[in-house]
């Protein structure tokens, strides 16, 4: 059987690159868009779908206003949205850089996001096996 042949015989295999210590510790100081750029990538290497709101004061509608309530549902919603069809599971993960910290917005939004029983990871780059093992197995995953 030649190269050719082979290839279209057989799946094509899907290569799962393994976080090694070295690549752990060059994030360690990472910033939002780096640490941003990992945890993508670990998200597609184990096949999970997600989406991304840049800017949500001027793309999110909420049902609260700052103008009326003092705080609106729309600011401080968490960076990603992540679903795993296969697994059956969803979740919100708010990502920060090192140095990051979050902000009186997004304290009141991933509160209550959780009070109303929506998973909310709020992940840092020291963060990163966690993270990983989140994708890979899922977030009933514990160690």
């Amino acid at each position: 059987m030649n190269l050719a042949t082979r290839g279209l015989g057989y799946p094509a295999t899907r290569r799962v690159d393994r976080l090694t210590k070295a690549r752990l510790t060059l994030l360690e100081g990472a910033g939002e868009e780096e640490f941003s750029r990992f945890v993508k990538a670990r998200a597609h290497v184990h096949r999970w779908n997600g989406w991304h709101v840049r800017d949500s004061e001027g793309v999110m509608e909420g049902v609260h206003t700052l103008r009326l309530d003092g705080f609106s549902d729309a600011l401080g919603i968490p960076d990603w949205f992540f679903w795993h069809e296969d697994l059956g599971q969803s979740f919100w993960a708010e990502l920060k850089g090192a140095s990051g910290e979050l902000g009186k917005h997004q304290k009141r939004e991933i509160d209550s996001y959780r009070r109303a029983g929506i998973q909310v990871f709020v992940w840092f780059p020291k963060d990163a096996e966690l993270v990983e093992s989140i994708f890979a197995y899922g977030i009933d995953w514990r160690p």
